[in-house]
C-alpha cells in the first residue's frame, strides 16, 4: 500500500500571528481553512506542493479537551509547535484494518462555503502517542489542501521533509527556491 506525508499539524495559540510571521520572515502564504465543529478547533493551511502545513488553534474554549482538541491545546498552551502528523493512504480501509484502527469520516466547511470531506484512522492512537501518524484518505483528492496551487513569495516548494522522534514531530524542513525553512516541533 502506498502512503506519503499528507500534512503536519502545527498547534498554535493564534493562527493570525503565526501566519503573519511565516509570510513576513519565510515567504510562506497561509490560506484560510475552516472550523472543525466536532473538535472546537479552526485551521488555516499552507500548501506545500502535495503536502501541507496545517495551523490549528482551539476556537471554542468550552470544547471538551479530549483527543485531537486536547493535543492541540496542550501544545498551543506551551507556546505552540508541531503536534501531529498524517500519512495519506490509497486504501484507508485496508490500512486501518492492518493496524487495528477504526475509520471515521470528517468534514469542514471552507471559507468559500464549500465542504471538504475525508476519512481518517488512528487519530486516538496518534494523539496518545505522537510518534505515530494518523491516516487520511480524501473523498476528492483534487480538493485536498496540499493540492491547492499557491504562489509563495519564497518561491517554488522543492522538498518537504519531516523529522520524527520519540515525542512526535521534531521539525519540518521545507526547501524552497529561496532556501530552507525550518518549523520546530513542540
Amino acid at each position: 500500500m502506498m502512503s506519503q506525508l499528507d500534512h503536519v499539524v502545527w498547534a498554535v495559540p493564534s493562527i493570525g500571528d503565526v501566519a503573519d510571521h511565516l509570510l513576513m520572515h519565510h515567504g510562506l502564504r497561509t490560506l484560510p481553512g475552516g472550523v472543525h465543529p466536532a473538535w472546537g478547533t479552526r485551521n488555516a493551511v499552507i500548501p506545500l506542493d502535495g503536502a501541507y502545513l496545517e495551523l490549528v488553534e482551539v476556537a471554542d474554549p468550552d470544547a471538551p479537551r479530549v483527543g485531537f482538541t486536547a493535543r492541540v491545546a496542550e501544545v498551543a498552551d506551551a507556546g505552540g509547535g508541531l503536534a501531529l502528523w498524517c500519512e495519506r493512504v490509497d486504501d484507508i480501509d485496508d490500512e486501518a484494518a492492518a493496524r487495528g484502527y477504526d475509520v471515521v469520516p470528517g468534514t469542514r466547511r471552507n471559507a468559500d462555503g464549500s465542504v471538504l470531506s475525508w476519512r481518517v484512522a488512528g487519530m486516538p492512537q496518534a494523539c496518545a502517542t505522537p510518534l505515530l501518524p494518523f491516516l487520511i484518505q480524501w473523498d476528492d483528492p483534487a480538493a485536498m489542501p496540499g493540492a491547492i496551487a499557491v504562489s509563495h513569495p519564497c518561491g517554488a516548494i522543492e522538498k518537504v521533509h519531516l523529522d520524527v522522534g520519540a515525542g512526535g514531530p521534531r521539525a519540518l524542513r521545507i526547501t524552497a527556491a529561496s532556501g530552507e525553512i525550518r518549523v520546530p516541533g513542540a
